[in-house]
């Protein structure tokens, strides 16, 4: 039978634990060796320097890997033998050290010191509670749950959503919940199924996004649904449009919560292994490094969403590799978060005030260190998008847009696949804004990028040119069919209706397609495509032309 996932967690992290244990063993003999050298000889008085990083370091690992007791102690030690290390550091006479060592040993700390390995014995039963299976890729169509009452309302938003690439699922009033809701990534549900608060399927809700269908606004009901975990309250689900908007916003936050990119820089190798399976294993894509020399190259490569640093590693200062870092703009915004076992707050905001962003206090928990990294992550894609994406759309600005398409024509001519270029445009876009208003007119721009977010690939580059025009690059793709795709949209998107306020009403797009390769540059592909739009709009709108000839 194959194991589960966090059954697998669960052995590499005790094969780690015991890699620690196997290394701490030898390096305690070698503390306690040099310590009681110093203590007998001033020639060997530095050797304190290193016993005393040593304790430092096991001070803050050693709880992480589950020697919760070794760590304690290690950071009492720590502490003690601080004012020796420091005079050794500044170079205080010897003899005069080696006799304060002497003393401290027969105050009782030697009894601490051999004790030391005793402690190795004492660990945790590893736990992997805090794991969880990685999120639902972006590509995978998202499972939503329905729970309506009135069949005709079900119905319209079932055949409503649809459109837009979900699966989805009903259950009729008094229908029994299913066993298994793994697959259930959004519930809608009406607030009069929720007036009985001891349902037994009330408590599977808090583990998913919730919308509730209600028309009641005064406080007392709100408050309520609040309680009770929902996240959204629309009074009119038939406005299929604006449903989706909702819908996509809250999938969109829940996946990014769960994922982002971490670089973590630590010189201790064990330390630094578990942190990057804890992160692997909870859904973050991680970059392990333990050579700080390397920082700036494997940032460049890797591009993280946040930085976690320890303080001091080896010969390298992680406050002074931040402040380093600050000197390029493009790291300026990357929110670094140290780690380290030092509790002086005057020495935490210190170090903050040279270029960090937290601090955290080692030993940290696996579930403490998930949580940041999401926290912090999902923090800081959602201030790059306020520099990189569309406020109102959440696709590329127009600079980005072209950015992106001028590197995929590069990749399309270097590798030799195909890939191909469009321009959309909403049809008699002024008339709806003359018609209904300019917020109707931004909300038939959201459900245009939302329907293409959503139908569209992952790796699919979307971006508003202006206005109601999109720019949409296809890698891998065929002209053929590209036009294929973009047609199915386009009968898809005049399908939907929109709520004007008196009436409804729809709206359909027009599209032109150019293939990347037909042409000397990015720029003159958006060209052709653009021009095959217009060729569109002339030959009666709502649907797809391809250009026809090559520019060169």
């Amino acid at each position: 039978m194959p194991q589960s996932p966090s059954s697998e967690v669960r052995k590499k992290l005790e094969t780690l634990r015991n890699r620690f244990r196997d290394k701490t063993i030898r390096e305690i003999e070698g503390l306690v060796a040099s310590i009681f050298n110093a203590s007998r000889h001033p020639e060997a008085i530095e050797e304190l320097i290193a016993a005393y990083q040593l304790l430092h370091r096991l001070a803050g690992s050693a709880g992480t890997l589950g020697f919760t007791q070794l760590g304690e102690q290690a950071r009492k030690l720590e502490i003690a033998i601080k004012p020796l290390a420091d005079q050794v550091a500044a170079g205080a006479e010897s003899e005069r050290i080696r006799l304060q060592l002497k003393q401290f040993l027969g105050a009782g700390y030697e009894k601490d010191i051999v004790g030391l390995g005793n402690l190795l014995g004492a660990a945790e039963p590893v736990s992997t509670v805090w794991h969880q299976p990685r999120p639902v890729e972006a590509d995978d169509q998202a499972v939503l749950l329905i729970l309506e009452p009135e069949q005709e309302l079900a119905e319209l938003i079932l055949k409503g959503l649809a459109l837009y690439g979900y699966r989805l699922r009903s259950l009729s009033n008094g229908q029994e919940w299913p066993d298994n809701m793994d697959d259930v990534d959004l519930v809608m549900v009406r607030d009069t199924l929720l007036e009985d608060e001891n349902a037994h399927w009330l408590p599977r809700l808090h583990d998913r996004p919730v919308i509730c269908f209600s028309q009641a606004h005064e406080f007392a009901t709100r408050y309520r649904l609040a309680c009770l975990g929902v996240d959204a309250c629309l009074d009119e689900p038939q406005d299929i449009p604006a449903l989706a908007d909702r819908v996509e916003q809250l999938l969109a936050e829940g996946l990014a919560t769960l994922t982002g990119r971490v670089m973590i820089v630590d010189d201790d190798s064990e330390l630094l292994e578990h942190y990057r399976l804890v992160l692997t294993s909870g859904g973050m894509e991680v970059r392990a490094l333990n050579d700080p020399s390397r920082l700036l190259s494997e940032l460049s490569e890797f591009r993280p969403d946040i930085l976690l640093m320890d303080v001091q590693m080896g010969q390298y200062d992680g406050p002074v590799l931040a402040r380093m870092l600050r000197f390029q703009a493009e790291w300026l915004s990357l929110p670094i978060i140290f780690f380290s076992s030092e509790e002086d707050r005057d020495l935490q905001l210190d170090v903050l005030a040279r270029g960090g962003d937290d601090f955290v206090t080692k030993p940290v928990s696996d579930e403490f260190l998930l949580r940041t990294a999401r926290i912090r992550c999902y923090r800081a894609r959602q201030l790059g998008k306020l520099v990189s994406l569309d406020s109102l759309t959440g696709l590329l600005k127009h600079a980005l847009a072209k950015t992106e398409l001028n590197r995929e024509y590069a990749r399309c001519n270097r590798n030799g696949h195909d890939s191909v270029v469009a321009m959309l445009d909403l049809d008699h876009f002024k008339q709806v804004n003359d018609s209904y208003g300019h917020g109707t007119g931004d909300m038939v721009i959201k459900a245009l990028a939302n329907l293409l977010r959503h139908r569209l690939r992952n790796t699919d580059i979307i971006g508003r040119y202006g206005g109601e025009e999109f720019v949409v690059v296809l890698p891998g793709c065929s002209l053929d069919k590209a036009v294929e795709v973009l047609e199915a949209l386009s009968q898809d998107f005049a399908r939907l209706v929109f709520n004007g306020g008196s009436e409804d009403f729809s709206v359909s797009f027009s599209a032109g397609v150019a293939a990347l390769k037909g042409y000397e540059s990015g720029e003159q592909a958006i060209e052709a495509a653009d021009r095959a739009l217009y060729q569109r709009k002339r030959a009666g709108r709502n649907g797809v032309t391809a250009a026809s000839g090559d520019l060169s």
